[in-house]
C-alpha cells in the first residue's frame, strides 16, 4: 500500500493585516528535520506518512513575515520522547525560544535539569500516544516549574484524564482549544470540561480554529467558543498556529490568515496585546521584549 503524503504548509508568504505587537509570541509549532540530522523516531503514531523537511530556517523566515518574535516550539509526536531537535533549537535562540517535550518515563534528573537550563518550560502528554498519565513525570518536572500541556479529544479521553487534568499541580495547559465538536456548540459536556479548567484558575488555553468542522477559511464555526473564553479568562489565553500544520487533509490556510483571525475574535487591541505578548512571557518564562 503506498504511503500517505502530509500536505504541504502555504509557503505564499504574506505579511497579515494585523500588526502584531512586539514581543509577540506564536505558542504552538513544530520543527520536523532535516530528517537526515534528526530522523523521526521509528514507529511514531504517524508511521503511515511521509513528511517534507519543515525547519528552523522555514520558520524563521515565516516568523519574520508574520510578525513574531518568539515561540514556544512543541516537539513534535514524530519525535517521541528524544528531544535532539529540542534541545538544538533552543541551544541557538536561548532567549526567542521556550520548549514543550514528552519526557520519557525513565528520564533522569541529570537530562531534566540540563533541559530546564536550556529554556524546556513544560511536559507534554497526548492521549493518541499513550492513554496514561506519568504521575511520576508530572510530580518531577512540576518540581522544576514546568507546565503540563495536554492534547486530547472526545468524552472518553477527557473521562479517563479528567481527574489527573484537574489535579495537575501548578499551572496547565490544554491545547487546540481541547478540540470540541464544533457541530455540538458551545454547551457540548466536551467544551464544557474546557471552562471547567479554565476555571481552576490554572489552566491556560491554545486559541486555535483546527477544531473546525468546515474546510476553507475562516473557519466560522469556532467563533463561539472562542468568544466565551476571550470573555471567560483573557489573561490565560495564548495563541498557536500549529505550523507546519501536519496531519492536515484539508485545504491548506495560509499563515497570515490565520494570525488575521485574531481581528475578528479579539477585537479590543490591549486583549490581543496580552494574549500574544504578556501571557505567553507569564507563563514561559521569557525576558522583557
Amino acid at each position: 500500500m503506498d504511503r500517505q503524503k502530509s500536505p504541504h504548509w502555504d509557503r505564499h508568504l504574506r505579511r497579515p493585516k494585523l500588526k502584531l505587537p512586539k514581543g509577540a509570541c506564536d505558542c504552538h509549532f513544530h520543527f520536523i528535520g532535516p530528517q537526515s540530522r534528526f530522523p523521526l523516531r521509528p514507529g511514531h503514531v504517524f508511521s503511515h506518512l511521509d513528511f517534507d523537511d519543515d525547519t528552523i530556517e522555514d520558520w524563521l523566515l515565516l516568523q519574520e513575515t508574520l510578525g513574531f518574535s518568539r515561540g514556544l516550539h512543541v516537539l513534535s509526536m514524530m519525535y517521541k520522547d528524544g528531544y535532539e531537535p529540542m534541545l538544538h533549537s533552543l541551544a541557538r535562540f536561548p532567549t526567542r525560544l521556550r520548549g514543550v517535550i514528552a519526557p520519557a518515563s525513565d528520564i533522569t534528573d541529570p537530562e531534566l535539569d540540563i533541559l530546564s537550563d536550556a529554556g524546556v518550560v513544560g511536559a507534554r502528554f497526548a492521549f493518541r500516544v499513550s492513554p496514561l498519565i506519568d504521575d511520576v513525570i508530572v510530580r518531577r518536572t512540576a518540581e522544576r516549574g514546568w507546565s503540563m500541556h495536554y492534547l486530547l479529544r472526545g468524552m472518553n479521553e477527557i473521562d479517563a484524564w479528567r481527574r489527573q487534568i484537574l489535579a495537575t499541580p501548578g499551572n496547565f495547559v490544554i491545547e487546540h482549544m481541547g478540540l470540541p465538536p464544533p457541530e455540538k456548540g458551545p454547551n457540548s459536556p466536551e467544551f464544557g470540561f474546557v471552562l471547567e479548567c479554565l476555571d481552576t484558575g490554572r489552566c491556560w488555553l491554545k486559541l486555535s480554529p483546527r477544531f473546525s468542522g468546515h474546510d476553507t477559511f475562516p473557519f466560522a464555526d469556532t467563533e463561539p467558543f472562542i468568544k466565551e473564553v476571550v470573555q471567560r479568562a483573557p489573561s490565560r489565553l495564548l495563541w498557536g498556529s500549529d505550523w507546519p500544520h501536519p496531519q492536515y487533509f484539508k485545504p491548506m490556510p495560509n499563515d497570515a490568515d490565520l494570525v488575521d483571525m485574531m481581528l475578528d475574535w479579539v477585537p479590543d487591541a490591549a486583549i490581543r496585546h496580552r494574549i500574544f505578548v504578556d501571557n505567553p512571557a507569564e507563563l514561559f518564562g521569557f525576558p522583557p521584549p
